[in-house]
This record gives C-alpha cells, structure tokens and sequence, in this order.
C-alpha cells in the first residue's frame, strides 16, 4: 500500500480566521479538515484533537492482520471501538525490517522513576511479544512468573532504515522546524516507532521541551488521560514532584480537570505543548510518533530554555566565581535539557535561511520541500520569518544570551537585523 510519488501539496497557510475556542476534544476526518483550520483551530490555539483516516496509504498498514471480534466486556472500550481488532503480523515485520538493536521499556519494573530500559534484538522481542499474547502454541509454565511487559519505544525506525517509506508524515504536522532542520543535518531526530502488547504504558509526563507530538496508530487502542497545562500541579507532592502514574480517581480526589481520549487504529491524536498525559496499550498496539515545534509554540520553547537554564545556575550557583561559569552552564543545560542556547540559535538561523532562499526562488519547483511532499506557500513562509524576528527581539532583552558564550547575542542581532531588512 506504499503511496506513489505525486506533487508536491501546498501548505496554504492564510491570515487567522475566526475559529471559535474548544472546550472538548473533537474527532475530524481528514478529509473534511483543511490545514488552515488545524493550523488556527489547533495548533496554534494549543489545544487537542484527533484525526481520522490519516494513515489509509500508509504502507504500515500491513504490519496488521485482520483478526477477531473485539470483547466488548472490557469498559474502558466506548461503543464506537466495536468491530474487528486487527492483529499484529509478526512475521511480516521480520520480514521488512532487518534484526536491529532496540530500545525496549519494561513496564513492570521502575528505575529512578521511570520504567527500566533494555536493549533486545528486534526479532527477539517480537518473538517475546508473540508467546505472551498467546499466538503460538502455548507450553506449561509456571503460572507465579511474571508475565512480559516490554515496551518497545522511541525508536529512529526512520532514521535506521530510510529505504522503507513505510508512513507518510500527514499534511498538518509537516511545519516541523525540529525535525526539517535534524533531518537536513543528518543528525538524531525525533521521529520514533511504538510497539507493545496489551496493558503496556507509558508513565505520566509532558512532553521533551516543551514540544507538540502526534501519534497514529496503525493497529490498535490506546487510552489516553491528558490535562490542560497547569493541571498537573494540582497532584504534586510538598516537594514539587509529579506522580509517575495517574488514575481516574486519583484525578477527581484533586479535582484536575482532565480529558479521556480512547484512540483507535488510523486515527491521529495531537498532544500540545504543556499538556500532560499517560497512555496505555488496552489492545496490542503499533503506532508512529514525532515531536515537533515551530511558529505556534517555539516561543514557549524557548521559555522552557530559560527556566531550565536558571534552574542549572541555582543548582551550581556555589561554582559562579569558577572560569567559564557560563560555558559550564549551557553544557549542563543541554545535558539536562536536550539543547542549549547554541542549538537553539543555530535552529533559528537555519529556519530563517531556508525561508528567505525559498522567497527568493523564483521556480517554486525546485524551492525546498517538507518531507519531501510539502510545499509553504509564500504567506507561511513570511508568517515563519516574522516569528523567528519576534523572537529574537524577545530573546536579545535576556541578560542570560548577552552573558552567553560563543557570541550568542552578536549572532540574535545579526539575524534579526537581517530579518528587519527583508521586512522592509
């Protein structure tokens, strides 16, 4: 089902409408939903929605079987979920995808509050997977031994095997600065695969930076509980410290307003920036994941940077009078963080020069693409520029970017002046 090579589609992006705000989580089919309407509607209003019918050319699809019926004893599947549950097709993806080093969660099992990590062999935890959900032949056992729990997560299935088109990224998510700029650079990106059998979970967080995510499942169910930002302080400790696991009750006992999400095969959800949540696998389930940002939430972002960053001089604020105190800041501050100020100027140079090359390209065929399939028209190419020039004079009122090394502020004003120019 791998989907032929066709012309490039527009991201025609247009001045913000009159989008009434959401007070729930709606469910829009693709093909009713423009890009305009989530770029306003949702994305940059910050708030969730799920997609349908996202995945239908993917050729991921056929890491699925048509199964059984659905038990529909279970209560935490909505009448909506009734039908045919297609299986996970083991030996198709043994077949398509070599016997790589995964990485592997086991849901059973905590290490400094997170599930502990492992490293299998992508047939051999296939093979595990397949004889705990009851698909081979079964053998006596003791029944006091714990059951496998092994999720396979945050996996650069893309990245690792990029001849295997297996999914396309869907039109709404393709302005992904993250990614477009990783990507390019031919460096770690975060584009991942998620495989794991019935009950397997993730633990309750946000997510990294501050980012958007989506996730389309491509066989499947997940339950999802994800809360507005801000909520989640209602459960912390005296401390300061976030559960690592949440529950319906415990939710109401704190009063957190919260939303449930059952989400099925083919359908996407959009998690935005802040929004805390867990999710658990009520069924086997396979789905494709990224995190991104770009002009709706780089802002928040790079606030994220800047709390981050003070949180780091706090923690060594005894060492403030060693050489270099700055320097040994933003080391920690990508070690704890994911990305300094460096990475972060160097993302906003690298967004603002592609824009302003594609502006000036004159034959909009050979201007650059998002995922090879994606075209900006020319007001979202200017809408991009006119935030990365926003930002940056946010970010040259910070005294931490004039104290910064490597000539971090000359490098924010010489963009921004570049910028006010092309305004002009």
């Amino acid at each position: 089902m791998a989907a032929e090579k066709a012309a490039p589609e527009l991201l025609a992006l247009q001045p913000q409408g009159n989008f009434p705000p959401d007070c729930i989580i709606q469910r829009c089919a693709a093909k009713e939903l423009t890009y305009n309407e989530f770029y306003w509607r949702y994305m940059h209003a910050n708030w969730p929605v799920i997609i349908t019918d996202v995945s239908n050319s993917w050729e991921c699809r056929n890491w699925a079987q048509a199964g059984k019926e659905k038990d529909n004893a279970n209560a935490n599947i909505s009448p909506s979920l009734t039908g045919q549950q297609d299986l996970i097709d083991f030996d198709y993806l043994k077949s398509r995808i070599g016997n790589f080093d995964v990485p592997v969660a086991d849901c059973n099992a905590t290490y400094f509050n997170s599930h502990a990590k492992l490293e299998l062999k992508f047939h051999e935890y296939l093979d595990r997977w397949q004889r705990g959900s009851g698909m081979e032949v079964k053998v006596e056992t003791n029944c006091n031994v714990a059951k496998d729990n092994l999720y396979l997560k945050d996996w650069h299935l893309a990245a690792q095997l990029p001849t295997y088109e297996f999914y396309q990224v869907p039109k709404y998510f393709a302005s992904d600065w993250l990614n477009e700029q990783l990507i390019q650079e031919n460096r770690d990106d975060y584009r991942f695969v998620y495989m794991g059998p019935k009950d397997s979970w993730t633990s309750f967080h946000s997510d990294v930076f501050g980012s958007f995510s989506w996730s389309t499942n491509i066989v499947g169910h997940k339950k999802w509980l994800i809360m507005p930002p801000g909520e989640e302080l209602k459960l912390s400790d005296r401390l300061g410290n976030l559960p690592f696991s949440i529950d319906e009750t415990q939710l109401e006992e704190h009063n957190v307003r919260y939303f449930t999400i059952n989400q099925t095969a083919n359908e996407a959800v959009f998690v935005p920036s802040g929004w805390y949540h867990q999710v658990w696998n009520v069924t086997d389930t396979i789905s494709v994941n990224h995190n991104w940002f770009n002009a709706c939430n780089v802002s928040r972002v790079w606030r994220n940077l800047l709390s981050n960053l003070e949180a780091v001089c706090n923690e060594i604020a005894d060492c403030q009078q060693m050489d270099n105190f700055e320097a040994h800041c933003q080391t920690m501050l990508r070690a704890s963080f994911g990305i300094n100020y460096l990475d972060f100027i160097e993302l906003l140079e690298f967004i603002a020069a592609r824009r302003l090359a594609a502006l000036k390209d004159q034959t909009p065929s050979t201007s650059f693409l998002l995922f090879d399939r994606y075209q900006m028209n020319e007001y979202h190419l200017q809408s991009d520029l006119e935030c990365v020039r926003r930002l940056l004079a946010n970010m040259l009122q910070e005294s931490s970017v004039l104290q910064c090394p490597a000539q971090l502020h000359e490098r924010c004003s010489r963009l921004w002046q570049q910028l006010q120019q092309e305004r002009m």
